[in-house]
């Protein structure tokens, strides 16, 4: 009879756990969703962090990006990075695949110290997939040194790591229109004022001035930054690196130095 007892009371007890729980994923998840309405990026503290993400259950994905934006930090790039992480946390936020098995993410460093020391990081910026039940494995830190952090290459490591597809949606930029039709219309009245003396357009000097030119700007790097958006440069704790130590990568810093 006691141990029947016994029993019941252990089911009893687990059917209470199962239970709670339930009810405190449920209420995370609806926290973290009601959050992204708001923003797309769900700031996080430390306590925020430790719950939401380290404390189970959990059975949604998170994106992270571990940041210092404060400017006395002096993280030349983070700023930058926090702009493009942006981008794809609000394309996300209004495309068809969002859904609250994913949420975007940031931790700034003023405000999450224990944060960096509980994942053993001493620079920025960093961003970090933590799946669904598990820890973070191999893979699941973004490797800027081969990808850049523009939106595009972020968006396709968060396709690498969740299988979620994100359209990348940046709101219409006018400043290059202007600016072109600016630069237009100066031409245009310098040829006008000049048209009864057009003979500059045949001066050999001046159309060797602007091909040369063009082949620096193409052999310095400058549309492979374009494409591909790396940063200005590699911040770190002893040191800044202007050059990559990859074939297949380079910073935006080494494109001012024309290679031979």
């Amino acid at each position: 009879m006691n141990y029947l007892l016994w029993l019941c009371f252990l089911w009893t007890c687990t059917i209470v756990n199962v239970l709670h729980a339930d009810n405190n994923l449920a209420d995370k998840v609806q926290q973290l969703t009601d959050w992204s309405s708001k923003n797309s990026l769900i700031r996080l503290n430390s306590e925020r962090f430790k719950h939401f993400v380290r404390t189970p259950p959990r059975n949604y994905s998170m994106i992270i990006m571990l940041t210092a934006l404060s400017p006395q930090r002096q993280c030349g790039v983070c700023k930058h990075a926090h702009d493009e992480f942006q981008v794809v946390a609000q394309s996300y936020r209004y495309s068809k695949a969002f859904s609250n098995k994913l949420f975007f993410a940031m931790v700034d460093f003023d405000e999450g110290a224990e944060v960096f020391q509980y994942l053993k990081l001493n620079s920025a910026p960093v961003f970090i997939h933590f799946p669904p039940k598990t820890k973070p494995k191999k893979g699941d830190q973004l490797d800027l040194n081969r990808r850049g952090f523009s939106a595009d290459h972020l968006a396709k490591w968060v396709q690498d790591r969740t299988e979620i597809r994100i359209e990348i949606y940046r709101p219409p930029d006018y400043s290059g229109v202007l600016i072109g039709g600016f630069a237009l219309a100066m031409i245009a009245g310098l040829l006008y004022l000049k048209r009864d003396s057009l003979s500059f357009l045949y001066n050999n000097l001046i159309w060797g001035i602007i091909v040369i030119g063009v082949v620096c700007y193409f052999i310095s790097g400058q549309t492979w930054n374009l494409i591909n958006g790396p940063p200005f440069m590699n911040p770190r704790k002893d040191a800044t690196e202007f050059f990559a130590n990859d074939s297949q990568m380079q910073y935006v810093a080494e494109t001012y130095v024309v290679r031979r």
